[in-house]
């Protein structure tokens, strides 16, 4: 963003895309506490009869396909890199019982959980930052450009780097690997000379390695 210009900032999408994501995490914060709050709330209430426990099965499971599926969709917004969420060992052939157990002592689920409850703070700051900054984005983008007042756009630059900035915060919560670049050995990387010898008839063959 060091050489944009004003006309750059009205045409490549990044200011649309910063400023809808932050609308999109206030939208999210609230949707995230009104079905969490009520969803684990019955869930605990009837965990003393038996339709309580499957509820809280799927209520601990959703928080962590919520938070991974979130956090890829804020970085599909702002066009951003979404690390892989580390994910645990397979369920497949577990019990009810034992599925509860691993979700309650998997740290998964309460990074997820926590990650979630924090959208909503985050969503009002979010919202609170996004009325602020129009009108600066509106005086600076749409007047002071085309009047060739080079305000190095302040505004711009500062909405991008609070959306990121609250991106990646949210995203050290979530425990992730980047993905493993296909790593090579060193005599791979060497590509081979081929090897040629002379015949009883006289020909040049190419000689074959082995292995």
């Amino acid at each position: 963003m060091r050489d944009k210009t004003w006309l750059d900032a009205l045409t490549d999408g990044q200011v649309l895309r910063d400023w809808f994501s932050l609308i999109v995490s206030f939208a999210l914060g609230i949707t995230y506490l009104a079905f969490f709050a009520a969803g684990y709330a019955v869930s605990l209430g009837l965990s003393f009869v038996l339709i309580g426990i499957p509820l809280l099965l799927f209520m601990l499971a959703s928080t962590r396909a919520a938070a991974a599926m979130d956090h890829r969709l804020m970085a599909a917004v702002l066009n951003a890199d979404a690390p892989t969420m580390d994910e645990d060992p397979t369920l497949q052939g577990m019990n009810l019982g034992e599925r509860l157990g691993h979700y309650l002592g998997s740290a998964l689920t309460w990074r997820s959980l926590v990650y979630l409850a924090l959208k909503f703070p985050i969503g009002i700051f979010s919202l609170m930052f996004a009325i602020c900054i129009l009108p600066l984005l509106a005086i600076e983008v749409l007047i002071l450009g085309p009047l060739t007042i080079d305000m190095h756009l302040i505004s711009v630059r500062l909405l991008h780097g609070v959306t990121m900035g609250l991106h990646r915060a949210e995203g050290l919560l979530l425990p992730s690997r980047k993905p493993k670049r296909a790593g090579r050995s060193r005599l791979e990387l060497v590509e081979e000379e081929p090897t040629y010898y002379l015949d009883d008839d006289g020909e040049i063959i190419k000689y074959k390695h082995s292995g």
